[in-house]
C-alpha cells in the first residue's frame, strides 16, 4: 500500500497581478495542478473549473477513466463559456497524480509537468505540450535554447472545451520505493528551475518541507509568472492487489 510521508504546496502569483493557478491536494489520494490561460481572469476561471471538475470526477467514480473524467470537465467549461461569451478563449493546462493502492497514475495536458524523483535524480519526466518541448523531442532545439526561443510559452495542447476536445496522456508508475519524490508544477516553476539544478536541490539531505521552501524563493526571484507546486514523498510500500 503506497502512504504519503510528507506532502508540501506553493500556490503564488509571482510578478503577475493575478493568479491564474490551481491546485488540489487530497492527502493519500490526489495531488493536481492548473494552470490557467484565456488573461482578465478568465484564466483563473478556467483552472478552477478543471480542477473541481477533475477532483469530483476522480473522487465519486467508481471506476478510473481518463477519457470520462476529461469529457465531462470540458463540458462543464463549454456550458460555462456559453453562459458567459467573455470567456470563449479560456483554456487551462492540467496535470495530476492519482495515488492507488500499489501504483501511481500520472496524467497530464499542456506544460504543467511531473517528475519522479529518486535518490536526488530525476528518473522520469512528462513531456510538455508545447512548441518547444516538441522540438527538443524532434531534435530542433537544446533545452537551454528553449527558455529563450520566442515560442516557448505556445501550448500545442490544453483543455478549450467540447468544441475542440483534448486527451491526457498518462503514465501508470507501479515502480515505486519507499522516500521517492514526487513534483508537479506548472511552467511558473520551470523557468526558474533546470533539471540539474533540481537534481542538485533534491541530491542534499534537507527535507521536503525545506526543499519547498527554496524552489519558492528562487521563483520569488526569477519567475516572471504566476508559479505552483506540490511536492510528496511516498512513505510505506507494501505489495498489494489493486483494481481501482
Amino acid at each position: 500500500m503506497l502512504l504519503i510521508k510528507s506532502a508540501f504546496f506553493i500556490n503564488k502569483k509571482g510578478k503577475n497581478s493575478i493568479n491564474e493557478d490551481s491546485i488540489i491536494s487530497i492527502p493519500d489520494k490526489l495531488y493536481l495542478v492548473c494552470d490557467g490561460v484565456g488573461g482578465n481572469g478568465n484564466g483563473l476561471l478556467a483552472s478552477q473549473l478543471l480542477c473541481n471538475s477533475i477532483s469530483s470526477s476522480i473522487q465519486n467514480e467508481s471506476m478510473f477513466n481518463l477519457s470520462n473524467i476529461l469529457q465531462k470537465a470540458e463540458k462543464e467549461l463549454s456550458n460555462y463559456k456559453k453562459k458567459n461569451p467573455a470567456t470563449k478563449s479560456m483554456a487551462s493546462t492540467i496535470a495530476f497524480t492519482k495515488i492507488h493502492e500499489s501504483f501511481i497514475t500520472i496524467a497530464w495536458i499542456g506544460d504543467s509537468s511531473v517528475y519522479h524523483i529518486r535518490n536526488g535524480k530525476i528518473i522520469y519526466k512528462t513531456i510538455n505540450h508545447s512548441w518547444v518541448a516538441e522540438a527538443i523531442v524532434r531534435g530542433e532545439l537544446t533545452e537551454l535554447e528553449s527558455y529563450f526561443h520566442q515560442n516557448r510559452n505556445q501550448l500545442t495542447r490544453s483543455v478549450k472545451g467540447v468544441e475542440e476536445p483534448s486527451e491526457f496522456d498518462y503514465l501508470v508508475c507501479d515502480a515505486i520505493q519507499e522516500d521517492d519524490i514526487f513534483l508537479l508544477c506548472t511552467d511558473g516553476i520551470q523557468e526558474s528551475w533546470i533539471d540539474t539544478d533540481l537534481e542538485a536541490l533534491f541530491s542534499t539531505q534537507n527535507t521536503t518541507e525545506e526543499i519547498i521552501n527554496q524552489i519558492d524563493k528562487q521563483c520569488e526571484k526569477f519567475s516572471d509568472d504566476n508559479y505552483s507546486a506540490i511536492l510528496f514523498q511516498i512513505g510505506v510500500v507494501n505489495t498489494v492487489n489493486d483494481e481501482n
